[in-house]
């Protein structure tokens, strides 16, 4: 499915998105995490989010007997709500209520198909496009509404779900991903979830992930970072404080105060079946105490410990510094003592992943830095995003002016690229099992099988399609030997000769061969029958290894784990 984000992942100037859903979009507290991060970050871009959820609703029509009332219906709303909010963007997730947490059946199972389609054409129908999303899983361990009847029980009910409710979820979730060619988006929430839930019962055995139905404040926090990401090609690691403590920042009370207040007038503008009606403001009323409120949020978020979220924290005992710049996340960890000049080197991406090199150079008083442009594959969008960095943190944190780039798997198309285009800023290229060509991965036009998802990916932020991708002659490394060379920078290459993923033959071998052609300065060190992993070379155990990267004069102080000594290192 082509992503909706489009070239250089820019974020659309103006975009209306409603949400329709039940109590978990009714609750919407990841609506208000996606409508702080645009407002504290992305001021400029006017994101208007409208909340539709309603409690109880299904969209498949469905409600059990002895629930107190009859199950509110999307359809019997929707069209007066696609009609009243004129929306750009719907975001559409239902199941949890859908299969009545009774066993499976497969007529709520076609109702619940039937009526999420249906949901689609009429979402299509108004012109809007219909983004997907999948139900959250139901956690029994968490539940926290009664008792849990088992299979075989002649009776269930909301009150009393059956047990394993989650594997009727699950079903409906994986149906929800087979709709690629239906929607025009789809978010998968219920996997990463049960992930997530994995990871925090590992680290606390009763970690309690909501009530069963209705996720916490971290499930929430996903589901917002899962819209991010889709939607606008934003991936985000970092948690904001406010996820787990809202009340200590101003900020997001004022946020939560404006969606409250917005989401209670729409859904009640609109209309809806559920007996229980929330106390609002007519819309024009509560449209205008939210322009106040937005005032009063971007104020706040124009204070200097709001603007970049900076934050202190222990890295490996070194000193860490995270913050945002331009809606995204940074950092920069310090040495404990600085080396003459102080030097850094920018890991391109995956932070932390075999940090051998990294931090060799920390001990010696280099710092690291690293601003994460996940899946935007050194288009030129990203490229600007990161001489923005470069600029930042040389001022902020008074840096070398120039950099040492080391690009890791497709890390080293971010770092190819960004070097091409200013080999100014610049000392040298450490690539770690490089992408050099996008056609090899993600395009798989070669011997390697590439990724299909990523490669519409890859198309999209260079503002392509399959049918033009020859035009993206001049955006791979290998076609860009000549500009990177004319900059005179030295390169440094580890590869193992049996990477599948990455075959050198596609990637570092035609690109080694090109630049000393041209007259580059280029080292490869070839690990024999090593895969994509692991990556980087092992620790050294002993102080005659740390010769540090002196293949080039001019960097003959730089220390790291890369031994001139090894047998495998071509000159």
């Amino acid at each position: 499915m082509k992503p909706l984000f489009g070239k250089d992942s820019a974020i659309p100037d103006k975009k209306k998105i409603v949400f329709l859903g039940d109590s978990i979009t009714d609750d919407g507290t990841f609506i208000a995490y996606m409508d702080a991060y645009f407002l504290q970050h992305m001021p400029a871009n006017q994101m208007t989010l409208i909340n539709l959820g309603v409690s109880s609703e299904t969209a498949s029509g469905l409600s059990e007997p002895e629930h107190p009332f009859p199950r509110p219906c999307l359809h019997d709303r929707l069209g007066k709500a696609l009609a009243e909010s004129k929306p750009d963007w719907v975001v559409v997730c239902y199941g949890m209520n859908d299969g009545i947490y009774y066993p499976y059946s497969s007529d709520r199972f076609e109702a619940y198909q039937q009526g999420l389609l249906r949901a689609v054409t009429q979402i299509k129908a108004a012109g809007a496009k219909v983004i997907l999303m999948t139900p959250p899983p139901f956690d029994a361990a968490s539940f926290t509404g009664g008792s849990l009847l088992p299979s075989g029980q002649p009776a269930y009910s909301y009150s009393q779900p059956f047990a394993d409710y989650e594997d009727v979820l699950k079903r409906y979730a994986d149906w929800v991903l087979t709709l690629d060619d239906v929607a025009d988006a789809l978010v998968s929430i219920h996997n990463p979830m049960l992930r997530m839930w994995e990871h925090k019962r590992k680290e606390t055995h009763n970690y309690i992930t909501g009530d069963g139905i209705h996720p916490n404040a971290e499930g929430h926090w996903l589901i917002a970072a899962a819209l991010l990401r889709v939607l606008f090609n934003i991936s985000l690691e970092q948690m904001p404080e406010y996820v787990l403590q809202p009340d200590s920042s101003s900020l997001f009370s004022a946020v939560q105060q404006r969606h409250r207040l917005l989401s209670s007038a729409w859904k009640e503008h609109v209309g809806h079946t559920n007996p229980n009606k929330a106390e609002a403001l007519p819309l024009e009323q509560a449209l205008k105490e939210g322009e106040a409120l937005k005032n009063l949020i971007l104020s706040l978020a124009d204070r200097p410990e709001n603007k970049n979220n900076s934050r202190a924290s222990s890295w490996k005992g070194y000193e860490r510094i995270d913050f945002m710049l331009e809606g995204r996340e940074g950092l920069i960890v310090f040495p404990k003592t600085f080396a003459e000049g102080r030097p850094w080197i920018w890991r391109a991406e995956f932070f932390d992943a075999f940090s051998y090199a990294d931090m060799a150079l920390l001990e010696q008083g280099w710092a690291i830095a690293y601003y994460r442009l996940s899946d935007m594959y050194g288009c030129p969008g990203a490229v600007e995003r990161m001489r923005t960095f470069q600029t930042y943190v040389t001022g902020a944190y008074e840096l070398a002016p120039k950099t040492v780039l080391f690009g890791f798997s497709r890390g080293g198309l971010y770092a190819f690229n960004y070097a091409a285009k200013y080999p100014d800023q610049v000392k040298l290229l450490y690539l770690d099992a490089p992408v050099l060509d996008i056609r090899s991965w993600p395009g798989g036009k070669g011997v390697a099988a590439g990724g299909a998802a990523e490669w519409e990916e890859c198309l999209a932020v260079y503002g392509e399609t399959e049918e033009t991708e020859l035009s993206l002659k001049g955006c791979s490394p290998l076609d860009r030997v000549e500009e990177l060379a004319a900059g005179g920078i030295p390169v440094l290459i580890v590869a193992g000769d049996a990477d599948i993923p990455l075959p050198i033959e596609e990637n570092t071998l035609p690109f080694e061969k090109r630049y000393r052609e041209l007259g580059g300065t280029i080292k490869v060190i070839v690990k024999p029958g090593v895969g994509h992993h692991p990556h980087s070379l092992e620790q050294p155990t002993s102080e005659p290894l740390l010769l540090g990267i002196s293949i080039y004069k001019e960097l003959t102080d730089i220390r790291s784990v890369i031994c001139s000594e090894s047998p495998f290192l071509r000159s």
